[in-house]
């Protein structure tokens, strides 16, 4: 079975996941997390900030699709990888849904006084549906196309969707660090999973 990631694209990936890790674990009042997002989401008034992260969200939903169209018509061997994280990122998706209903923590907008609009009360923070998507994007992306620099254009613009989340004050840094593991890890998990019992398949046809 071939490497699913190269070589060179796993330091952006594990990078990501290993600062969102680190953030999580200081999800509290006065915490590095709850302190910078109150910083950051003082930059809330910025013009345009908040179509930051719907206008890279949708970018990065363009490049997703174009990317496996091309990896499907040209390397068929990349194909079950490439769909398996695509349903990993949906069940990475639905379970972010799901934690945000269980755990029920409010956004920064709705206890802090900050401009712009803010999703009403019930609407929950934890984990990101963002972040989720955007990073689960990235997974699919580096799949797909095996090559180092689309990953990490694909990983800019995925921080770039969690950063305009915490700034216009939806979100907490750790709320965004959440959402991005969930995006990559489920659809890595999946995607070595689908491929190793495939391998194992072969191996055991063969050795009928």
């Amino acid at each position: 079975m071939k490497t699913l990631i190269a070589r060179e694209q796993r330091f952006p990936l594990a990078v990501f996941v290993l600062l969102g890790a680190v953030v999580l674990t200081v999800p509290i009042p006065g915490s590095v997390s709850v302190v910078m997002t109150r910083l950051l989401s003082s930059s809330a008034s910025i013009s345009g900030v908040e179509l930051l992260s719907e206008g890279m969200l949708l970018m990065l939903a363009a490049a997703t699709v174009t990317a496996m169209v091309f990896t499907w018509r040209t390397h068929p061997s990349r194909r079950l990888a490439m769909s398996t994280g695509a349903v990993g990122v949906a069940l990475a998706y639905l379970l972010s849904e799901n934690l945000k209903l269980l755990i029920a923590q409010p956004r920064p907008c709705q206890l802090w006084s900050l401009p712009g609009q803010c999703p009403p009360y019930g609407d929950w923070s934890l984990p990101s549906n963002h972040a989720t998507l955007a990073f689960g994007a990235v997974w699919v992306i580096a799949l797909a196309t095996r090559r180092a620099g689309i990953t990490w254009l694909a990983l800019s613009a995925a921080a770039l969707v969690a950063l305009g989340r915490i700034m216009q004050g939806a979100h907490y840094v750790h709320d965004v660090a959440l959402g991005a593991i969930l995006g990559l890890a489920i659809p890595a998990v999946l995607s070595f999973l689908v491929l190793t019992v495939r391998k194992r398949a072969h191996a055991a046809t063969r050795n009928s």
